[in-house]
Parts: C-alpha cells; structure tokens; sequence
C-alpha cells in the first residue's frame, strides 16, 4: 500500500487527553509504522497548545498542521460540540509530505503569499497537492490564493479551509507543529504517486436583480447600490436582525459572476458570506474579498440542493475511479451547512449519504469551516457555502 491512514476523534473535555485520545486512535491505523504527517481539526472550547501538547505526546515531531474549526466531521458524522477533535495520521515509503507557514498575512496577503510559494517550491518541487489553513477571520482570502497561484512556479492542486470559531467570529487558529497562531496561512505538501481529486458545490440560488458595489477596499464592502452594505442585505434578513450573529450569516450571502474562462458544472457564479461588521459605518467585511465595481445579486440557500448538490459532488468523484477506493477523503464543509441548517440532522442528510458514496470504511477527516477553497477548471477560489471533497487515490500505474 501506497499509503497507510488513520483516524481518530475525542470528545473529551480536558485539551491534553482529548488529543491523546484522538492522536492514539487514530495511530492504530498505521500498522506500528510512525505518522510522516499528522492533520488535527479542534473547536475552540480547548486551550488549543494543551490540545497539541497531548496529540504530540503520541505522534512525537511528526510534521503537523490544522486548525480550529466550528465542528469536527469523521466517519462518525458531524459533530459540531463545544470540544471535539479530530486526527489524521499517514504514512508512505513512497509518497511525502511537508508544512510550512507564514504569519502576519493580513497586513500583506500578497506579499506573505509569495513568501509561502518560496518555501513550497524550495522544500517540495514537486508537489501535487497543497492543502490550506488560513485564518477565517483576518486574511481576504482571494487575494491571498491569486498571488499564491501567480508565484508558484509549477501546477499544482489547491484545496482547503478558513479556520473557525464557535460561531461567535472573534478569533480563529491555525496549526503547525507545535505552534497555535492567529492571523496565518498553513500549508501542507503531498509529492509522489498519488492523485488528488478535488469536487466543490454549492447549494445556493440567486434572486432580485444585480446591484453594483459602489465602494469597497481591503476586504471591507463599505456600499452596494450607494447603500451602505448592511444596509442593503438587512432587507433580506429578519426585522430584528442587529448584527452579525451565527443564525443571520446562515442565512445571508451574496453571489458573484464567475469569469467566463472559469465555466463549469458548478455554476455561473460564486457564493460570498460576510464575516465582519463595521457597525458605525455598516460595512461589512468578505474574506472573499470582492472588488468595488462588481455586480452581485442576493443569494438564498436551498436545503434540498445542498444535499443533493454534495452528493452528486462525490458521485463525480467515484466516476473518475470507477475500480478504486479512496485511500482518505478530506471534506471542508461551510459551517452554514451544518446544525443552523439542518439541526441535529447534519450527519443523515448530507455528510452520511457522501460518505456512503465514496466508501462508509475510508478514513475521513473534515471541518466545519469559515470558508472553502477549491479550484473552479485552472483556477483556484474562494468559496462559501459549499462543500469541498479532496479524495486521494494511488496514481495509476503505481505501487
């Protein structure tokens, strides 16, 4: 086998045994053989280090990466508790890993990108897949992917996820190996015989006509229409709507014409989610960060299409692999798509039925998180509301 895999999860309360718990577990999949990368997703109810503290004290100074999230999901479901955590181990003889990190990304997203494709192409060259873990509260993300994809100096597959909170948007973390940071982007490097299988959906639909945004800057729409922006999307909320609380962002996202060069399967457009507000003013800040001048229509979600939507994602998968299993499945899910929409029925209507997809025995490890990353045909993007299924399966041909 190419490559060994296991997972593991804890609920349990106190950080440091949580993450031996999770970290022993999920080490029982690796046959005796010590992990060449360790993936951890927590919430935020841990003291994060005492949390990496016990999954170290198992998996030693194996590279690891990850981050907060608003829930946790494994082969056992969904879990959006106040303290649960999830850890993924590999192994390989024949394929390698690497992290890498940069911090202090808000104030320069391009120039930190670029940082971080030096360190990439430096320590992994031939790197096939990058996965992601970027601050869901600070960083304009689609700034950051575009210098990234500029700088890299080869193709490569990006995929991955904006730490979260519980819901309450205050601050988010980001893992590489023994560090928790805020305000940073955490890569992860997959090189040698392997394929990587990226599908992303969403389950929105747009409604009212286009409105313009008549001024916006570093992340912040300030108006849309010459409203101001909180302003303009309050009319869609619920008359005692006051601010940003986790329910109205469940439930409150605009939508974006995509390039034309980006067409797809996916649709015409891309789901943007505002994260921040400036109160006095009514701006509002996306990390997808759209451009004053952009035309964007409202967007409403449609609890049917998402599960219908993430199923057909994973049947487009196991498409391309007719006679192969996956040898792991990383999911990033919106946590908007998880209990605000469905409550406690998360697991039955969209994570279990995907997973039966692509097989109820592979190991799996995903989150809940503030934002999604997933190429659209050449390009990578930011997204919300969606799903992003990132299957990883031996390259034909190979051991």
């Amino acid at each position: 086998m190419t490559v060994r895999v296991g997972v593991g999860k804890s609920t349990h309360h106190q950080p440091r045994t949580a993450g031996e718990e999770a970290a022993t577990a999920a080490l029982a999949g690796l046959d005796g053989r010590a992990p060449d990368l360790v993936l951890v997703f927590a919430t935020t109810g841990y003291d994060q280090a005492e949390l990496l503290c016990g999954v170290r004290a198992r998996t030693a100074d194996a590279p690891l990466a990850g981050c907060s999230a608003e829930g946790v999901i494994t082969q056992d479901g969904s879990d959006e508790g106040s303290h649960v955590v999830g850890v993924m181990v590999l192994a390989s003889e024949l394929v390698s890993f690497d992290v890498v990190g940069v911090g202090e990304v808000a104030s320069d997203p391009g120039g930190k990108a670029r940082e971080l494709a030096r360190a990439i192409a430096e320590r992994s060259p031939a790197a096939k897949l990058v996965l992601l873990f970027v601050d869901g509260l600070t960083v304009p993300c689609s700034e950051l992917l575009g210098a990234l994809e500029a700088a890299l100096p080869m193709p490569v597959a990006l995929a991955g996820g904006t730490a979260g909170d519980a819901l309450r948007f205050e601050r988010t973390y980001q893992y590489l190996g023994a560090a928790v940071r805020s305000d940073a982007v955490v890569a992860v490097t997959v090189s040698g015989p392997i394929v990587a299988d990226i599908a992303v959906s969403h389950g929105c639909d747009p409604v009212g006509a286009e409105r313009q945004i008549t001024r916006a800057g570093q992340g912040f729409v300030h108006e849309i229409a010459g409203r101001p922006a909180w302003s303009f999307l309050k009319d869609y909320l619920p008359d005692s709507a006051e601010g940003l609380d986790g329910l109205n962002v469940a439930y409150m996202c605009v939508a974006e014409s995509l390039p034309a060069e980006a067409g797809s399967s996916y649709g015409e457009y891309i789901v943007r989610v505002p994260l921040r507000l400036d109160a006095a003013s009514g701006a509002l800040f996306f990390a997808g960060g759209l451009r004053e001048g952009a035309k964007v229509r409202v967007a409403i979600r449609q609890h049917e299409r998402v599960a219908v939507r993430a199923a057909a994602s994973a049947e487009s998968i196991r498409a391309r692999h007719p006679d192969d299993k996956p040898l792991c499945v990383l999911q990033f899910d919106c946590a908007g798509r998880g209990r605000l929409l469905f409550a406690e029925r998360t697991t039955e209507v969209v994570i279990d039925p995907v997973q039966r997809i692509l097989g109820k025995d592979v190991p799996w490890l995903g989150l809940h998180t503030f934002g999604e990353i997933a190429q659209i045909g050449p390009r990578a993007f930011f997204h919300n509301y969606t799903v992003v299924l990132c299957a990883l399966y031996r390259e034909a041909g190979g051991p």
